[in-house]
């Protein structure tokens, strides 16, 4: 078990490690200078250098990511460029809003999701099967933004059930909650469709196993077949697309606030990929990656606790 923990570690730290260079390196590639951002257009040649400078934006690439890996290590991630707050300190009062929504909208979808794999798998072949495929296939194919979008005109504008745009963070609890339900129902359906698929395709495998038509020769009740030994063997594939579908939640989740204009870190990134805020963007990112990693960190052990076979392989 603990030479499992020490691999499912040395992902996480390989896989953030790699995910964060590839963001710098992508960002410094894209066209733009944050000082003639920050300085304007009639900004003079002499007061452009001297910012360049200050920013280190004077030095080659490698020199600055060698300049952010020393400063990250150490927990200092620099300054935003625009706002001149401390860019991990920007990014944290954002992430609340983006995790609320995230993780609220993944619940939707396991408790959709799950339900309607099952089904699905047990009606194979049937029209209730066909139509759940076809209501997972729309979900897959349909951008989020896209079903930010309809779901704001058929149910805001057409039916006036949810409020259109996010909530200032102001209001009381029950407001805050009630502006935050369309946008993690839209949420909580585009991913509902990667989860139910995945589950009707591990409850079929597993239902086509030799001990389950031993059991039902047996005389064992249908439903403790399907709870007790399909479902409980299919868990770990679930586990896995849960853990993937956290990334694509929260992923979703940033785009879903600029559609339905929330405050969190989907604004927050979007300002600074726009003024080229090289210091948010990392931060962002860094932090991104970490949940993201972490989560499906968390995830593997749990497989090595449930599938002992793991932890050996």
């Amino acid at each position: 078990m603990l030479r499992h923990l020490g691999r499912c570690f040395v992902h996480l730290a390989v896989a953030v490690a790699g995910i964060v260079t590839v963001a710098f390196f992508l960002m410094r590639a894209i066209p733009g200078d944050p000082a003639a951002y920050m300085l304007g257009d009639y900004a003079t040649a002499d007061a452009l250098a001297r910012l360049r400078g200050q920013l280190g934006l004077d030095r080659s690439v490698l020199e600055q990511y060698a300049l952010f890996v020393a400063r990250a290590v150490r927990g200092d991630l620099g300054s935003s460029v625009v706002t001149g707050q401390a860019a991990l300190t920007e990014i944290l009062d954002s992430l609340p809003a983006s995790a609320a929504l995230a993780v609220l909208g993944l619940l939707i979808a396991i408790l959709i999701g799950v339900p309607l794999g099952i089904a699905s798998a047990v009606r194979q072949g049937t029209w209730l099967d066909v139509a759940i495929m076809l209501a997972a296939l729309a979900g897959i194919s349909f951008p989020v933004f896209w079903l930010g979008l309809a779901a704001i005109l058929i149910l805001s504008h057409g039916l006036d059930l949810f409020p259109a745009l996010g909530s200032s963070g102001s209001e009381d609890l029950l407001t805050r909650l009630h502006h935050l339900a369309l946008p993690a129902l839209v949420l909580g359906f585009s991913v509902s469709a990667y989860i139910a698929r995945l589950t009707r395709s591990a409850m079929l495998e597993v239902l086509g196993q030799d001990y389950v038509r031993v059991a039902r020769a047996m005389g064992i009740p249908e439903r403790r077949i399907l709870y007790k030994l399909a479902l409980r063997n299919a868990l770990i594939p679930i586990l896995a697309v849960i853990g993937v579908t956290f990334a694509w939640s929260l992923g979703n989740a940033i785009l879903i606030e600029v559609v339905f204009s929330r405050p969190g870190l989907g604004s927050t990134l979007l300002k600074a990929i726009l003024a080229r805020d090289y210091q948010l963007v990392q931060a962002g990112v860094l932090i991104l990656a970490t949940a993201v990693v972490v989560t499906n960190t968390v995830l593997d052990v749990v497989y090595g606790v449930i599938d002992p076979r793991l932890r050996s392989g």
